[in-house]
C-alpha cells in the first residue's frame, strides 16, 4: 500500500512538473529564467506584466523639447497624440497576471503616460504658443518661474535664462565653459532664441518633469522582485558590473 501511494505521488509530482514551462526575460544586467504554471498565467499575460516596468516597459518616445532653435520645427504633436492613444489603448486592454497588484500597477503605468503626455504635448506647443503653458494644470511653481518668463520673452525670458544657466553651472565639472557660452549667446541678435531653447528644456522641462507620478516601483526594484516571485527555479546570467 505504502509502494502504491509513493508511486502515485511521484507520477503525480512528475506530471505537475512536465505542465511548467519555461519563460525568460531581460533586466538591465541580466538574463533570467523560470518556470511557472501555465495554469495560472499565460506567456503573453507575463510578456505584457513585464512590458509595466521591464527594460522594454511601453512609454512615449517622442521628444518634448530641442537641442536648437532649427529643430523647433521639427517636433510632432500629432505623432505625440497618436502615440499616447495607442499605447494607452494597448495598456488599458492588454492581459496581465491576475492579481490586484499588478492591477495597481497598470493603473500607475496609465497615470504615468497621462502626465507625461500632458506635459510633453503643452511643452511642444510653448515653443511657438507660449501662453498654453498658462493652461497646464501642474506644477505651479514651474509656471511661475519659468512658463510666465517664456510668455512674457524679452527681459523676463533672459533674466529666467540666466538663472537657469548659472543653476547649470553649479553643477558641472566646467562652468567656466558654461558661461562664456552664455555670454557670447547674450550678445548674440538671437539671443532670445538661445534663452528660449535652454530655459524651455533646463527650467521649464526639468522642474516640471520631477511633478510627474512616476511609478516608484517601477524604479525601486519591487515590481521586479514581484514578477520574479512568479516562477520558481529562477536562474540568471549577469554581466559584470
Amino acid at each position: 500500500m505504502k509502494i502504491t501511494l509513493f508511486l502515485a505521488v511521484l507520477l503525480l509530482t512528475s506530471a505537475v512538473q512536465a505542465q511548467m514551462r519555461t519563460f525568460v526575460w531581460q533586466t538591465d544586467m541580466c538574463e533570467m529564467s523560470g518556470q511557472y504554471d501555465p495554469s495560472k498565467y499565460t506567456e503573453e499575460q507575463l510578456r505584457n506584466t513585464l512590458a509595466l516596468f521591464g527594460p522594454d516597459e511601453i512609454s512615449l518616445s517622442a521628444r518634448a523639447t530641442v537641442w536648437n532653435f532649427s529643430e523647433i520645427e521639427s517636433l510632432d504633436v500629432a505623432k505625440l497624440d497618436s502615440d499616447h492613444k495607442q499605447m494607452r489603448e494597448r495598456i488599458a486592454t492588454m492581459p496581465i497576471v491576475n492579481s490586484p497588484y499588478w492591477e495597481n500597477a497598470r493603473k500607475a503605468k496609465l497615470r504615468e503616460l497621462d502626465q507625461v503626455y500632458a506635459l510633453s504635448r503643452a511643452t511642444m506647443q510653448a515653443y511657438t504658443k507660449p501662453a498654453v503653458l498658462r493652461d497646464y494644470d501642474r506644477s505651479p511653481k514651474c509656471k511661475a518661474d519659468y512658463g510666465e518668463p517664456i510668455v512674457a520673452g524679452g527681459d523676463s525670458l533672459i533674466a529666467a535664462w540666466r538663472k537657469v544657466n548659472e543653476a547649470s553651472q553649479s553643477r558641472n565639472v566646467d562652468p567656466e565653459r558654461l558661461k562664456q557660452r552664455f555670454e557670447t549667446q547674450l550678445a548674440s541678435p538671437e539671443r532670445l532664441q538661445f534663452a528660449l531653447v535652454e530655459t524651455m528644456a533646463f527650467g521649464w522641462w526639468n522642474c516640471a518633469n520631477q511633478d510627474i507620478e512616476y511609478d516608484e516601483d517601477a524604479q525601486n526594484g519591487k515590481h521586479s522582485d514581484a514578477f520574479t516571485k512568479l516562477f520558481t527555479n529562477v536562474k540568471s546570467v549577469c554581466d559584470e558590473p
